[in-house]
C-alpha cells in the first residue's frame, strides 16, 4: 500500500512535468493570450563562447521559461490566487479603488496636482498654441484644444484614502483650461462636461474597467464636437445617429482596457455597457472637412468607432505627434517626421488637439512648438514670458 502510493505520487509528479512539455512542443491545447507588456526573451544561437561564458545557458532558460506550455494559464492562476486571497493585483502601475474600480496611480498623482508644471510654463506653452491659432485661422484654418475626460476626476470619491494625502492642490487641468479661456482659444472640456453627466445619464460614460472613456462616450463626445466646428466653420456636418442600444456585461474594444492588463481568470466587476448601432447619413449641402488630430491614446478610438471615415475627408491622426494614421494608413506604422507633415498642416481645414489631463505636461508632443517654427521660421512670440 506504501509504494503504490508512492508510485501514484511520482506518476502525478512526471505528469505535471511532461503535460508543459508536450504542450511546448506539440501545441495541443491554444491557450489565451496574456495582455499588457510582457516582453518574450528571444531563442538563443549556441556558440562555444557563450556556452564557456555562461551567456547562452542564460538566455535559453530565459527562453525556455517563457515559451512553457501553458505559461499564460499558469500566469492567470497564479495573478487569480493572489487577488482572490491577497487583495495583490499584478499589473504595472494599476490600483483598485472603491467598489472595484481601476485607477492608473500616475492619473491620480496628476489629479492631486502633484505633477503640477507651474503656471508660468502652461502660460509659454498656451501662448505659443494662441500664435498658432491666430496664424490658421488668418489662413482659413480652425484650431481646437480639446480636453479628454478623465477617470480620477468623475469618481475621485472611489480613489483609495492612502492616495489623498496630500492634500489636492492646483492641477495642469485647471490652469489650462483658466489661461485658454483668457487667451480666447477655442476650447472643448469635455472632462468637466462628463462630470456634469455623471449623476444625470442612465448609460456608462466611462467604464470601471478601463482608462478609456466607454464606447458610448466616445461616440457622445464625437458628436459633440462636430457640432462645435458646424458652429466654429458655419458648416453642416454628417452626425452620429443611433436609434437602440444594447446593454451587455460583456466589454468590447477598449471598455475593459485596465482589467484585461490584469490577466485575471474572471472579471474583477460587473457592469452594464452600452453599444449603439450607429449610422452617419448623409444630405445635400453637409461638408467633410479635412482634420489632423494631434493627441494621446483617446484620438484613435474614434478612428476605431467610424469618426473619421464617416466625417472627414483625407484625415490624419498623428498620435503622440509620433505614430500616422490615416485614411489611406490605418496600421499606425508610419512616422510622421517621416511624411511631409508640414504640406499635410498646409492643406488642412482644422486641427484638433486632444489631451487628457495626465498627458498635458506633454501637450502636442513638440507639435505647437515646430508648426510655430514652420510658420514663423526664427522668431518668438512677444508675449511668450
Amino acid at each position: 500500500m506504501h509504494t503504490g502510493l508512492k508510485n501514484r505520487l511520482l506518476a502525478c509528479l512526471l505528469f505535471v512535468l511532461l503535460v508543459p512539455m508536450l504542450q511546448q512542443m506539440l501545441q495541443v491545447v491554444k491557450s489565451g493570450p496574456l495582455f499588457g507588456f510582457y516582453p518574450e526573451a528571444p531563442d538563443a544561437s549556441f556558440s562555444w563562447g557563450d556556452w564557456w561564458d555562461g551567456t547562452y545557458q542564460d538566455k535559453k532558460g530565459r527562453y525556455l521559461n517563457d515559451n512553457t506550455g501553458f505559461r499564460q494559464d499558469m500566469i492567470r492562476i497564479n495573478n487569480q490566487v493572489d487577488y482572490s486571497l491577497l487583495h495583490r493585483l499584478h499589473s504595472w502601475k494599476v490600483i483598485e479603488g472603491k467598489d472595484h474600480y481601476l485607477f492608473m496611480d500616475s492619473y491620480i498623482n496628476d489629479y492631486f496636482g502633484r505633477d503640477y508644471m507651474g503656471y508660468d510654463s502652461i502660460l509659454q506653452k498656451m501662448w505659443l498654441l494662441r500664435a498658432l491659432s491666430d496664424t490658421l485661422a488668418h489662413l482659413g484654418k480652425s484650431l481646437i484644444l480639446v480636453h479628454a475626460p478623465a477617470k480620477e476626476f468623475m469618481y475621485p470619491e472611489y480613489i483609495p484614502d492612502i492616495f489623498k494625502v496630500p492634500a489636492r492642490t492646483r492641477c495642469n487641468l485647471e490652469t489650462y483650461l483658466r489661461i485658454g479661456d483668457s487667451l480666447h482659444i477655442n476650447q472643448v472640456d469635455f472632462n468637466g462636461w462628463f462630470c456634469s453627466l455623471k449623476h444625470t445619464t442612465t448609460e456608462l460614460l466611462y467604464p470601471r474597467q478601463g482608462v478609456h472613456w466607454s464606447v458610448y462616450g466616445s461616440l457622445l463626445a464625437a458628436d459633440s464636437l462636430i457640432k462645435y466646428i458646424e458652429r466654429l466653420r458655419g458648416i453642416r456636418m454628417p452626425h452620429p445617429v443611433w436609434t437602440s442600444i444594447e446593454h451587455t456585461q460583456v466589454p468590447r474594444a477598449s471598455d475593459d482596457d485596465i482589467a484585461l492588463t490584469l490577466n485575471l481568470i474572471y472579471p474583477i466587476t460587473r457592469e452594464v455597457f452600452s453599444y449603439p448601432a450607429v449610422s452617419y447619413p448623409v444630405s445635400p449641402g453637409m461638408v467633410k472637412p479635412r482634420i489632423i488630430y494631434v493627441g494621446d491614446s483617446f484620438v484613435p478610438i474614434w478612428m476605431r468607432d467610424g469618426l473619421m471615415d464617416n466625417t472627414n475627408t483625407g484625415w490624419q491622426i498623428w498620435q503622440w505627434f509620433n505614430l500616422l494614421w490615416s485614411d489611406d494608413s490605418r496600421d499606425g506604422q508610419k512616422r510622421v517626421q517621416d511624411t511631409d507633415w508640414t504640406s499635410a498642416l498646409d492643406k488642412a481645414d482644422c486641427v484638433v488637439i486632444m489631451y487628457t489631463s495626465f498627458n498635458l505636461p506633454v501637450l502636442g508632443n513638440g507639435f505647437i512648438e515646430k508648426a510655430y517654427a514652420h510658420y514663423f521660421p526664427g522668431k518668438k512670440p512677444s508675449n511668450v514670458p
